[in-house]
């Protein structure tokens, strides 16, 4: 009895750290939009007048995963996926997610995690297929916008991070140094070309999830902090 109560007090917490993280990077976004495009993109359109698709960034991005693994049947016959770059993208993919379900106006959507049990494997043949679901579905729905594609499409994403082994303690990591990083290159100059991607001889990315690997428990604000010391003058 005390056996079977643990486990269900085990349960019962990562849900809640769970839908914390989740929450936290909801609102972490919501933030970055509003910062990068005007409190007005969740009308569907920048501070600047440019129309904003969600739905065509993530089948892009989910493109961009795809071309992690050796599909071509015509080059690198033998080369190994990436599937570190695979991570990056799938995170790429989570921030437009949560954005169009901000601007659907319902984050709820992100409960499905808790109501899956998906396989957790690395297979690359089923990781792609779920990408190209994820496209067919987003790129119908961006084509006809009286289509409600959010269920499915969270519902895929979480597959697809299973799929990577990855849980949402990684995500929300992964996640976090994005959004930071983001932040960062809009405060410093990334819309006008004055912003240095390159910090000596690596990309700002690299140093980033470096700073957080050393540092795993930074908020976000120690983690904008450690950038802006490490921003080369």
């Amino acid at each position: 009895q005390c056996c079977r109560e643990a486990v269900k007090f085990a349960a019962s917490q990562r849900y809640r750290n769970n839908m914390n993280q989740i929450k936290q990077m909801f609102e972490l976004q919501q933030k970055l939009n509003d910062a990068t495009n005007g409190t007005i993109w969740t009308e569907g359109a920048t501070k600047e007048g440019r129309q904003i698709s969600w739905l065509r960034c993530i089948y892009m991005e989910a493109a961009e995963a795809i071309d992690s693994f050796n599909w071509k049947h015509w080059k690198d016959l033998e080369a190994k996926p990436d599937l570190e770059n695979a991570k990056v993208e799938l995170v790429d993919i989570w921030h437009f997610l949560m954005s169009e379900a901000i601007h659907f106006g319902d984050a709820g959507f992100a409960e499905i995690y808790n109501d899956m049990k998906p396989e957790r494997d690395t297979d690359p043949e089923k990781l792609v297929e779920i990408l190209e679901k994820i496209i067919a579905i987003s790129a119908s729905a961006n084509v006809d916008q009286s289509q409600n594609s959010l269920y499915q499409l969270f519902a895929l994403f979480f597959q697809a991070i299973a799929h990577m082994e990855m849980d949402v303690p990684e995500l929300y990591k992964r996640y976090l140094v994005k959004n930071q990083l983001n932040t960062f290159r809009q405060d410093h100059g990334y819309k006008d070309g004055s912003y240095v991607k390159m910090w000596g001889e690596v990309e700002d990315n690299v140093i980033a999830f470096k700073i957080m690997d050393e540092n795993p428990d930074l908020t976000p604000e120690q983690l904008y902090e450690k950038l802006e010391s490490a921003y080369p003058a």
